[in-house]
């Protein structure tokens, strides 16, 4: 399937919420398939990809987690993804990794994997996932909440209440202000990178929008 655009998710939380998320905004134009439930690991990934029709399908979103490491970069070598979202790294996979540059060193296995025309899209406000971004080879684009950080996608102005969540995304130029039913703060920074790869795939904005 050459045509097939590839996007891989990893990091040590938010992985499945943004799947579900990115999935519901890139699905207003495009065929979307994503790998279900919890499914992460190189034999899930594997056994998914192996029964699973992508005749027609223009989008697969892959979750990546891992044990040890080498095993994103199997899955990456299987899937071959061209856009990487890296959404945290934190102490959370310390009993499995031993230290916090393991767990580094293995979620950034997504992020060179990438190619010269990919596209990471990192969380910025996290310092384990910015501070070793030279070493991807393809363009990477930020998102977060501090903007001293010069970020791509700036979140500003939140609101969040019993009834859902309400902020601006300053993305270049614009500023787009969102409203969504979903409930919780911390969601706006699993909606954060979507905006950016939806963009990255010419979803117009009013649709992004809407979705949200």
């Amino acid at each position: 399937y050459k045509n097939l655009i590839v996007i891989g998710i990893t990091g040590s939380y938010g992985n499945s919420t943004v799947k579900k998320f990115l999935h519901r905004i890139l699905d207003q134009k495009y065929h979307v398939v994503s790998t279900p439930r919890n499914i992460n690991t190189e034999v899930g990934v594997s056994e998914f990809v192996l029964s699973t029709d992508f005749t027609g399908v223009e989008i697969f979103i892959v979750e990546m987690g891992a044990y040890r490491i080498g095993e994103i970069a199997l899955i990456c070598k299987m899937v071959k993804p061209k856009i990487g979202i890296l959404t945290a790294i934190s102490e959370q996979h310390l009993s499995l990794f031993g230290d916090i540059k393991k767990t580094q060193q293995a979620k950034y296995e997504l992020l060179k994997s990438l190619p010269v025309d990919g596209l990471a899209v990192i969380n910025f406000d996290n310092a384990y996932c910015r501070e070793k971004t030279k070493e991807i080879k393809c363009a990477a684009q930020s998102y977060g909440m501090d903007e001293e950080n010069r970020l791509d996608c700036l979140i500003k102005d939140v609101v969040a209440n019993l009834e859902g969540i309400n902020f601006t995304a300053v993305i270049g130029q614009e500023l787009v202000n969102f409203v969504s039913p979903i409930i919780g703060e911390h969601n706006i920074m699993n909606i954060a990178p979507c905006l950016l790869v939806a963009k990255k795939l010419d979803v117009p904005m009013e649709t992004i929008k809407s979705a949200v």
